[in-house]
């Protein structure tokens, strides 16, 4: 009755199903369908028309009879005759008139209070069958619109109670997510009880593969549905009442099961799209090798999509789409691509499906794929049934495309589009920053290499020039004047050590650093032990907790760091120098550089680049400043020099 009267009210309240919500269409009270069981009596004459028109045919039948009977019955006889045929006419035609018309009368309305009491039971079916829905409404917005799945399993243990009037129910969802609702006074089905037993049932559910089961236990009645999503058994609702459920109560709970399934499949599928965002990002963060980090994110993407083979294809400087990173299942794992067939794997942009998916900006997916997209897509569509196809853009330029593939057609469902356009945006910004992070390591070799030809121009070849002219003097005066080559001899050696010492310091400012390695504070610390092992100068430190910082902010501010340090060895000549790393008043990690050396005019140096580290002033500051940070050098002949960097954790 209740599968019934919920079709009829779907149907005259336009009540709508969707995945995990009930929406009622209509407001009305009356609903269209209650008119339908009356169709067929609507299409007789009313009582009252059929009354109204018996009131002028029904005097004109009755004198016609009469007047046949006086004119044509009674003339046939006698007196004695027509007595009794009167008497007789009359006495039987008035009951019979009556009884005919009174026995009509009964039957029509007999008929119109069948037809009443057919419509106000299935009125009252359809109001019942609406309240149940509102209800089912109520629950299904409540639990589909669970942020996650712990909370939706919960309010789907509510909704249950609500819904159907059980003692008590719970809700398991594979692996580990168990939720019950009951009665705080009830002892017997308590939360604790009811959540170990759906464990138990769940199982049970899960060996035997059906989709509903029943038990009795003590007099009441547990009933049992699993929820299934993707063709399997992801879990159980369960639901405990005093007596045997009526068939309301079933299929509520029926429908229950069906709209918190989808609902909970939604819900894992939005959880899992949060996970592969999160370890593609925690992978670009992670990751500075760009080979190893597209191989990162493409095995992430192809793990969430089931893919059988994954890769990126970037575009380099002729056109030219070539193949970076790229694995293939074996077995249960996703492997590297072997080299073998990455060899020869380039694509010119615009040729094949992989081509033409580098001139686009949105992703698509290739729901079936002919052996001539295959011989054409490289070896990543070799074999591949079906594939998706993301396009790299960053800034309105084209880097490269993303690949998918898997043998089955019709593998991958657009519905997934907005999602991998989201991860492609991701990797898009990676390899943009990549090529950023490429292209300014370039151009700090470049500057490297030009502050190293400075210091050896300005430096160590004018001293070994200078040396040099001393060495000729000197072969010049030893028979002359032999106490004044002694002299030059002394001065060329005492110029040939300090080249030595600038050779070692020149090296020990380019010895590589290991950031990763040791992490910021260790680093500088090690850093700062080796200088004044080098230098011959006193080095203080005052190291206080910081928070981690990104791989980026450390690099610029060991930088800062490295490049004062230098500079004290280089022009300050002090015999101490402290160094400081802690938090600021901003709560930003500063570090602070502070020598007892000659000092200097900081207006005077400008942006003048320094011969130590090739780092101007202004240099040094728009570095901190890129990264959100704050630069101070304060400084004063004879008076030392303070140089302070912090950039925010």
């Amino acid at each position: 009755m209740f599968r019934s009267s919920c079709r009829e009210s779907t149907r005259g309240r336009g009540v709508r199903r969707s995945a995990g919500r009930v929406e009622v269409m209509a407001t009305s009270r009356v609903p269209a369908a209650a008119a339908e069981p009356a169709a067929e009596p609507a299409a007789r004459p009313s009582l009252y028309g059929q009354v109204r028109l018996a009131r002028v045919w029904l005097p004109f039948a009755i004198v016609a009879v009469v007047l046949a009977h006086q004119l044509l019955v009674v003339p046939l006889g006698g007196p004695s005759w027509r007595f009794w045929a009167q008497l007789l006419f009359y006495s039987i035609l008035g009951p019979i008139v009556t009884y005919v018309t009174l026995a009509w009368i009964s039957n029509e309305v007999r008929e119109r209070e069948r037809s009443q009491e057919e419509l106000q039971r299935t009125f009252a079916e359809l109001q019942d069958s609406y309240a149940v829905l509102g209800a089912l409404q109520r629950v299904t917005e409540r639990f589909a619109s669970a942020p996650d799945l712990e909370h939706a399993v919960a309010a789907a243990t509510r909704g249950v109670r609500e819904a159907t009037g059980a003692r008590s129910a719970a809700v398991v969802v594979t692996p580990g997510v168990v939720a019950a609702d009951a009665d705080a006074g009830d002892e017997r089905w308590s939360v604790a009880t009811m959540t170990a037993d759906a464990v138990v049932r769940d199982r049970t559910l899960r060996e035997s593969s059906k989709s509903e089961a029943r038990a009795d236990v003590g007099g009441c009645e547990i009933v049992s549905f699993s929820l299934r999503w993707g063709g399997k058994h992801e879990g159980s609702l369960h639901a405990v009442f005093d007596s045997a459920p009526d068939a309301k109560q079933r299929e509520t709970l029926r429908i229950l099961a069906a709209d918190f399934a989808a609902a909970a499949e939604a819900v894992q599928a939005r959880t899992r799209d949060l996970i592969t965002l999160f370890e593609v990002d925690r992978g670009i963060r992670a990751e500075g090798n760009l080979d190893r980090l597209l191989r990162t994110l493409v095995t992430t993407m192809a793990v969430r999509l089931g893919a059988d083979t994954a890769g990126v294809y970037l575009i380099d400087e002729d056109g030219t789409l070539e193949l970076r990173a790229a694995v293939r299942r074996a077995g249960d794992d996703l492997v590297a691509l072997p080299a073998a067939l990455a060899i020869g794997a380039p694509v010119r942009v615009g040729e094949g499906p992989v081509g033409r998916a580098a001139m686009g900006v949105d992703p698509f997916v290739l729901p079936r794929l002919d052996a001539d997209e295959q011989a054409v897509g490289g070896p990543l569509l070799v074999g591949a049934g079906s594939a998706v196809l993301l396009p790299l853009v960053a800034a309105d330029a084209a880097l490269g495309v993303i690949v998918l593939g898997h043998p089955d057609g019709g593998r991958f469902p657009e519905a997934g589009l907005p999602f991998l356009g989201v991860v492609a945006n991701q990797v898009s910004l990676a390899v943009a920053n990549a090529n950023a992070y490429r292209r300014s390591e370039e151009h700090a070799i470049a500057e490297e290499r030009a502050r190293i030809a400075r210091e050896v121009h300005d430096g160590i070849a004018q001293s070994l020039a200078f040396t040099a002219l001393k060495l000729d003097l000197v072969a010049r005066l030893q028979t002359r004047d032999p106490e004044a080559a002694i002299r030059e001899v002394g001065e060329a050696k005492a110029t040939i050590r300090e080249l030595i010492r600038e050779v070692r310091r020149s090296i020990f400012a380019l010895r590589p650093v290991d950031l990763e390695r040791y992490g910021f504070v260790e680093t500088l610390r090690r850093y700062a032990v080796d200088f004044g092992q080098q230098n011959d100068i006193a080095v203080a430190l005052e190291i206080e907790a910081v928070p981690e910082l990104s791989v980026g902010c450390e690099a610029v501010l060991f930088r800062i760091f490295q490049e004062a340090m230098h500079n004290v060895a280089k022009h300050a000549r002090a015999s101490r120098v402290s160094v400081g790393v802690g938090l600021d008043e901003r709560e930003h990690v500063r570090v602070v550089v502070r020598d007892d050396g000659l000092g200097f005019d900081p207006r005077e140096v400008g942006d003048r680049v320094t011969s130590a580290g090739g780092l101007g002033l202004k240099q040094m500051r728009e570095r901190v400043e890129a990264r959100g940070g704050h630069f101070a050098i304060t400084s004063e002949p004879g008076a030392g020099t303070t140089v302070r960097a912090s950039v925010p954790a």
